[in-house]
């Protein structure tokens, strides 16, 4: 079985010391993706294929991201309620590692992850006028 691990993308000082803290408390090793490996298949990234030598150069993208892969029964609940135990703000876009997307690039996670945390922004909007 291979060792759980996140991904964990535009975190860096204090915020990725308390991530990776989280991480390694639960026996979850912590990467922080560098932007040059924004190209590579997310199953590279998890050591599932070989990476290719292609890099990214360009801006990548705003706010934080994470992806969890490998991780037990159990584990998700316990690594995100570490976020909140610890007073930690949550990571809005996160995924966990799918046969699916571990073919995308980290730019095509992100990209879905977004329309999908957009999505369920509208409909908690509507949900919530609906009940007013």
């Amino acid at each position: 079985m291979n060792q759980a691990m996140v991904l964990c993308y535009n975190m860096e000082g204090e915020r990725a010391d308390q991530v990776r803290a989280l991480a390694e408390a639960l026996n979850i090793q912590a990467f922080l993706v560098p932007r040059e490996a924004y190209l590579q298949k997310i199953g590279a990234l998890c050591g599932l294929f070989e990476p290719t030598k292609e890099a990214y150069h360009g801006e990548g993208f705003e706010g934080e991201m994470m992806l969890m892969a490998f991780f037990e029964k159990g584990m998700l609940g316990q690594f995100l309620d570490g976020f909140r135990e610890q007073g930690l703000p949550p990571v809005p876009l996160k995924a966990m590692l799918t046969e699916k997307n571990s073919q995308w690039n980290s730019m095509a996670l992100q990209a879905e992850l977004l329309d999908e945390y957009e999505h369920f922004k509208k409909m908690h909007k509507t949900t919530k006028k609906a009940r007013q």
